[in-house]
């Protein structure tokens, strides 16, 4: 058994988890079976941009007991219900021109340890795929990345609950695949949420 738990969308033709990056360190459960499912083994939780959201409102408190046991959950989308504590919803950037997509790393640390800025702006020479928004983080959150006004679009919440949010306002796993620096995102998100749902549950 893996220590953190993908929900599984069933929206997408090929799912995040059949990518290496991420098959080697999860496991899959599939979203509409979360009421069900026993969370305990887990120090993680792994939800998709396109989950259904208005089911995972009506499954909020799911959410809120998993991260009252200092546990982790990584949420990587447009937020659109406010079923994740501390995150609100997102928020479009304003955008005239393809710069304005430019990332900018503000903490390389563990996460974005050795990544290049101009491989999460670009991928295959276009800009945008990193992220067109934000969500605006709670007092006290870490941000890890930003755009090029400033906007936060990577961010750890340790504040508003007693476990970890990691929120990233775009589709952060599609980079699992690239053929840059980007390709260490994912895997290092993951080590990075296994290594911090370990230590903060003494697991």
């Amino acid at each position: 058994m893996r220590p953190l738990l993908l929900l599984d969308a069933r929206t997408s033709v090929r799912p995040i988890h059949e990518d290496q990056a991420v098959r080697d360190r999860v496991d899959v459960i599939d979203l509409y079976d979360l009421a069900s499912a026993d969370l305990t083994p887990y120090v993680g939780l792994v939800v998709a941009g396109m989950a259904d959201q208005e089911l995972l409102w009506a499954r909020r408190e799911v959410i809120a007991s998993f991260l009252d046991q200092r546990k982790v959950v990584i949420f990587c989308g447009h937020l659109l219900r406010h079923w994740l504590p501390g995150c609100e919803t997102f928020v479009p950037a304003p955008i005239t021109s393809f710069r304005d997509y430019a990332i900018h790393i503000v903490e390389p640390g563990t996460i974005f340890a050795g990544l290049d800025a101009h491989d999460l702006t670009f991928r295959r020479g276009v800009a945008g795929f990193f992220a067109r928004g934000h969500h605006p983080p709670p007092a006290g959150a870490e941000v890890l990345a930003t755009l090029a006004g400033g906007q936060p679009t990577t961010w750890i919440d340790r504040r508003t609950t007693a476990g970890t949010v990691f929120t990233h306002a775009g589709d952060l796993f599609g980079f699992a695949d690239a053929d840059s620096t980007a390709a260490r995102l994912v895997p290092q998100l993951l080590d990075w949420a296994a290594a911090e749902g370990s230590r903060s549950c003494g697991a």
